[in-house]
């Protein structure tokens, strides 16, 4: 037995990460589809290997859970390896491939599984089931059939489901209504919110702003739909109120946008040209950060009115990035008791496992966080060091902030 002074800390679940690629810390190239791509050799050892830069990355910042949100199907051995628990590494689980629909043509991400209509959608389902993966992401290139038949058949399996639904492929309002529940992005939540015009009209006005350049206009282009939509459009409040009143959960990823813009403690290096925003005019940045500050009013209205946030990171330096994303949820004020609720019981809901993880109260597991005593009124402390126990074992690892 080992006995670790807390007195005057503050004692929370583990932190839970529910959208991560592990591509984002193996990666070493992008893939022509888009999306971090790595050749990794699946061997015993190498797999060990791989985990352990993949818990360096997490748990010495207090995340000791993690959901894949979509890997390649190449290192399918990998992850299923990485779903059996150890004390010396993160709880891990996987959605196989993000499903999408066949394109002609188009290459595909690296994370992505193609199915080609709603009886492939339905197999791949089952086979992922059948290979021990009990999540699924549906991927907003997946047309409604293949969308409808694979969500039937996960929630047929007792599978988690979560969805990234944008660019008006499938209206946001039938994914709610078929029973979708989890929503990958905030900012999806616009892009619902807007008519086939309207989101053209911004874009085109994105275009105009960034001068030809094509630079930076990904997360320019982002921000110009919440300036198009403005702080109080009737149609995005709509949405919200319907995500409140099916209890569904959103996963805001504010940190991956913020970080471009100057916001955040700490951003990671661009890996591409879309992922570079250093070259943009006082001008093109200041529009930005006030489509930001729209799109982050939504996110404090979401909390205000009852729907589920989580956090997910979906980017490199993940442990990094989970910390940034819960001080920039207090920036909005959110008080820091619901922003750890948000990063614990509401992300292990989220994804189905708060039966086991999410909270401390007997008979749940000893996934713990001993954080400076302050820290609910000094939210910065949160980047200080903790100290991080995974099934009831201290780990020694620490991490620079």
């Amino acid at each position: 037995m080992r006995t670790v002074d807390a007195d005057g800390r503050l004692l929370v679940p583990g932190l839970i990460d529910v959208h991560h690629h592990t591509e984002y810390i193996l990666g070493d190239s992008i893939t022509p589809g888009g999306g971090m791509v790595a050749d990794l050799a699946m061997h015993p050892d190498s797999i060990a290997a791989y985990r352990r830069a993949f818990t360096d990355q997490y748990l010495p910042f207090g995340l000791t859970s993690v959901r894949d949100a979509g890997s390649s199907e190449e290192n399918l051995p990998m992850l299923l390896q990485w779903m059996e628990r150890s004390p010396a590494a993160p709880d891990f689980f996987t959605v196989g491939g993000a499903l999408v629909t066949h394109e002609e043509g188009r290459t595909p991400f690296a994370g992505h599984s193609v199915v080609t209509d709603s009886v492939d959608a339905v197999r791949k389902v089952r086979d992922l089931h059948s290979k021990g993966v009990r999540h699924i992401k549906l991927y907003w290139r997946l047309r409604e059939p293949e969308f409808r038949a694979a969500l039937a058949e996960a929630r047929a399996l007792g599978m988690n489901v979560t969805g990234h639904i944008d660019y008006q492929v499938l209206e946001l309002e039938t994914a709610i209504d078929i029973g979708l529940r989890s929503f990958e992005h905030a900012y999806t939540i616009g892009v619902g919110a807007m008519t086939e015009e309207e989101f053209v009209e911004a874009w085109r006005s994105a275009r105009g702003l960034m001068d030809g350049s094509e630079e930076g206009l990904f997360y320019v282009g982002v921000m110009e739909y919440f300036n198009y939509l403005g702080p109080d459009h009737a149609k995005m409040l709509r949405l919200i109120e319907r995500l409140a009143e099916t209890g569904s959960a959103v996963t805001p990823t504010l940190h991956v946008f913020a970080q471009r813009f100057g916001l955040t403690y700490f951003s990671t290096p661009s890996i591409a040209s879309f992922d570079r925003t250093n070259g943009l005019s006082a001008r093109q940045r200041e529009r930005a950060i006030d489509g930001y500050r729209i799109l982050a009013g939504y996110v404090r209205r979401m909390h205000e009115r009852g729907v589920r946030l989580t956090v997910g990171t979906d980017w490199l330096d993940p442990g990094k990035a989970a910390l940034s994303e819960m001080l920039l949820l207090n920036e909005l004020g959110i008080p820091m008791p619901d922003v750890i609720r948000i990063a614990t019981l509401n992300g292990a809901e989220a994804i189905g496992v708060e039966d086991a993880v999410g909270s401390v109260e007997p008979g749940k597991r000893a996934n713990l966080v001993i954080l400076p005593g302050n820290t609910l009124e000094e939210p910065e402390s949160l980047l200080a060091d903790k100290i991080v126990i995974k099934d009831g074992r201290v780990w020694e690892g620490r991490a620079p902030l």
